[in-house]
């Protein structure tokens, strides 16, 4: 019997969370750049966005990697005011072994 073993999921699911550098948020048509503010692995992984002072719409917020290529892109529509906002991430990783015909 064939098995993928957890630690193959979780190596996969080390190397994604690795990749992501930061994050590029869309408020009033503004793009701005912003940290990962938190990650989480507990149920999947997850990456949190965290907004502070910045105010507008919120219409788009994407994760980047280290050259700003996009991994993981939001649309929304959100408009933030005063309080703190969290975008958060979400992603479980799942595998499968293929069949071949031999």
């Amino acid at each position: 019997m064939n098995e993928i073993q957890p630690l193959m999921l979780d190596l996969v699911q080390q190397y994604l969370s690795d990749m992501v550098a930061g994050a590029k948020v869309t408020i009033d048509g503004i793009v701005h750049d912003k940290e990962i503010y938190h990650t989480s692995t507990k149920y999947g992984l997850r990456k949190y966005v965290k907004l502070s002072r910045e105010q507008g719409l919120v219409t788009r917020a994407a994760l980047v990697d280290s050259y700003g290529r996009e991994l993981y892109v939001k649309t929304m529509n959100y408009q933030k005011g005063v309080k703190g906002y969290v975008i958060a991430f979400p992603l479980q990783i799942e595998a499968k072994e293929v069949k071949v015909n031999e």
